[in-house]
């Protein structure tokens, strides 16, 4: 008894081990960091949930929360250019840009809809290195997973086995699931829908349904009567059944175009956290299922 009294003793004696602290723009890829980084990292989103990708309001806890990562993690493309400022206002050297600490996880992504002329604001949200939607295709998360570990094996070399083995394992995850996913939507290959922001091409892409228009006529603008009717007329034209609305959108436009042409509305919630899913496969599993069952009739 004795000496198991002194075993316990010393194993409450021991130091804890240190987390690595990582700040993540948005719950996605929070979770993602969950994934690769395991028991060993300590992780937050800045971004809630509930929140417009582009309409982040920063916050001086965000700062703060900076002012104490190891590891810093955003999606890049401009998609978050909020979270500038609130680097700057941490002033935490270890992650900003080209420190060890940072981690752009759209290196190495297959961009979609980079502009090829001048852009201007005539033209809408429109993000000069491309679509910064990347992680609605499954693939992508493969490569953000990627650029993480990378990031974590910087900041964290003693613990690069453990890092690598937990991204193999998430890979291989993302991989089964894609499967069942592409066998879900299969039947619908080549069907036609309506978005209501340019948010969802790697997702349509990947799954190879087809965005015949945009509630929005331009990204960011809301859309004018004349252009509600040209979208419900191309719609009854191509027999098109299914609007797309991200969570955090206003609903009324497109519940206006689909009193005019029978359509469904489905809304996709595009964050963790929202309506009970807690992970990324959750989210795309959610989203998938939604589109399916619209598609399908159900």
């Amino acid at each position: 008894m004795r000496a198991l009294l002194c075993c316990l003793w010393t194993l409450l004696s021991l130091p804890a081990v240190a987390q690595v602290r990582v700040v993540a723009t948005f719950t996605d890829l929070a979770d993602i960091v969950k994934q690769v980084g395991g028991n060993r990292v300590q992780v937050s989103a800045l971004a809630r949930p509930q929140d417009d990708f582009h309409l982040v309001t920063p916050r001086p806890s965000m700062a703060l929360e900076l002012s104490r990562a190891r590891l810093f993690v955003r999606v890049g493309m401009d998609l978050d250019l909020w979270a500038d400022d609130l680097l700057t206002a941490a002033r935490n050297a270890s992650i900003l840009r080209g420190a060890p600490g940072y981690v752009d996880c759209s290196v190495g992504v297959k961009k979609l809809e980079v502009p090829t002329g001048r852009v201007d604001p005539s033209m809408g949200d429109v993000h000069l290195y491309g679509n910064p939607h990347y992680l609605f295709d499954p693939l992508n998360a493969k490569v953000a997973a990627r650029n993480i570990l990378e990031g974590l094996k910087r900041v964290d070399p003693a613990h690069a086995a453990e890092y690598q083995q937990n991204y193999e394992a998430f890979v291989q995850r993302v991989e089964e699931h894609l499967k069942r996913w592409q066998q879900t939507l299969a039947p619908y290959r080549g069907t036609p829908v309506v978005v209501y922001h340019k948010s969802l091409p790697y997702f349509l892409e990947r799954f190879g349904l087809q965005e015949l228009a945009t509630i929005e006529p331009r990204p960011g603008i809301p859309p004018s009567p004349g252009h509600l009717r040209d979208v419900v007329q191309r719609m009854k034209s191509a027999g098109c059944r299914v609007i797309l609305v991200e969570h955090f959108r206003p609903r009324r436009f497109a519940e206006a175009v689909a009193r005019e042409t029978g359509a469904k509305v489905v809304v996709l919630p595009v964050a963790v956290g929202v309506e009970g899913t807690s992970s990324y496969l959750q989210m795309i599993d959610a989203m998938v299922s939604r589109v399916a069952s619209a598609l399908g009739g159900r």
